[in-house]
């Protein structure tokens, strides 16, 4: 499994990784992004913040992950490799 994960990673660093007939995506965040659907985030490298509604926020650091159900914005630290699920 772990040269699976750095392959991944390795992938994602270079461009967007998709997964054919999986809801799976590797990509690299340079920027902010809005989003307004359900996700599961996992930082595969960096750093993440994810703002909330209400001034809430969530803060994702390597090997961290969350589930997010409403709509936020993602704000990588300077860049974050991120795998997102759904």
């Amino acid at each position: 499994m772990e040269s699976f994960k750095l392959h991944l990673l390795r992938l994602a660093r270079e461009g967007k990784v998709e997964v054919p007939g999986v809801p799976v995506r590797g990509y690299t965040l340079v920027g902010e992004e809005e989003r307004e659907d359900m996700a599961f985030y996992l930082v595969l490298e960096g750093e993440l913040v994810i703002d909330l509604p209400q001034g809430q926020y969530l803060h994702l650091k390597r090997g961290e992950a969350a589930r997010v159900t409403e709509p936020h914005r993602l704000v990588p630290v300077e860049r974050a490799v991120l795998l997102e699920v759904g």
